[in-house]
């Protein structure tokens, strides 16, 4: 808990030196504690928890989630979106070629994000389009290719927007597999996978707080590292789940009839079995929800 507290302390006064710490920031704060409180609940248990025998690395692991947890208070969704200092605008990802994998790999500090796919007739050379705001940069974006796969970097071209959340809505072409890596110190999501052909998503955050549509018409490889994740899963019913947990404290729950064994695997089938999908996830605090 000392260690915690002086984290804690540190990363206020670092705010403070750079003038973050406003009346915006303190309000933004004060609504998230009111949301989130009962996550304070979990730290009491792991400090009392870490004073068993054996179980002293929860101190670690309580001080690191704490200040994961302050991070997020402050800056989730951040004040500083508001007026001109945020920067809206769309970009569209286009390849000349026909590749059989498009790999985008997004790295950015905190993100609203939901992935969709694109609606109408698309041109094959469009395979993807992004609408983002960004506090105070635009979207950089960075592209190579091969003879079967074209890969798209996304990230903002400014250090500055680490200083609050974006908006990204990422808008995919249904006609192309894709591979999706996701860096970011926090997620708020909503992933409409269903009609697209997701060979691998990969998602590495701090916090996510993300819900899952599976896609129902290719096989897929879902993977989530974070600290704490909170969301839904919905499987389609011609997709058998193998969903994977490990956490520290785990919470997979559904009505659905679980077909698997073991307390660490869980498998899900529909009426029908059309493709199978991989959902791995590793954290500290886990909270899931599988739906049809």
């Amino acid at each position: 808990m000392k260690l915690a507290m002086g984290l804690i302390f540190v990363f206020i006064g670092v705010l403070l030196i750079f003038g973050i710490f406003t009346g915006d920031t303190i309000l933004n704060a004060f609504v998230n504690l009111i949301n989130y409180w009962p996550i304070i609940l979990i730290f009491v248990g792991l400090s009392i928890l870490s004073g068993v025998k054996g179980l002293k690395w929860l101190r670690y692991l309580n001080a690191v989630l704490t200040v994961c947890f302050i991070v997020y208070i402050f800056f989730w969704p951040s004040a500083f979106l508001s007026g001109s200092r945020a920067v809206s605008d769309s970009v569209v990802l286009e390849s000349a070629d026909q590749p059989r994998t498009v790999e985008i790999k997004l790295d950015i500090a905190m993100v609203n994000l939901q992935i969709e796919p694109m609606s109408g007739t698309v041109p094959l050379s469009t395979v993807a389009q992004v609408d983002y705001t960004v506090r105070g940069s635009r979207l950089k974006v960075e592209s190579s290719s091969s003879s079967d796969v074209a890969r798209y970097w996304l990230g903002p071209d400014s250090n500055v927007s680490w200083l609050g959340s974006s908006t990204m809505i990422i808008k995919l072409n249904p006609a192309y597999n894709y591979t999706l890596r996701i860096n970011s110190a926090a997620v708020n999501g909503k992933f409409e996978l269903i009609e697209l052909k997701i060979d691998r998503l990969e998602l590495n955050c701090a916090v996510a707080k993300v819900d899952f549509k599976i896609p129902e018409v290719s096989n897929s490889n879902i993977k989530v590292n974070a600290a704490i994740i909170n969301g839904d899963i919905f499987l389609p019913d011609n997709v058998k789940a193998i969903i994977k947990g490990n956490a520290a404290i785990k919470n997979i729950k559904s009505k659905l009839t679980d077909t698997g064994s073991g307390s660490d695997s869980k498998v899900f089938e529909g009426s029908r079995v059309d493709y199978t999908s991989d959902l791995s996830f590793e954290s500290a605090i886990m909270n899931l929800e599988v739906l049809r």
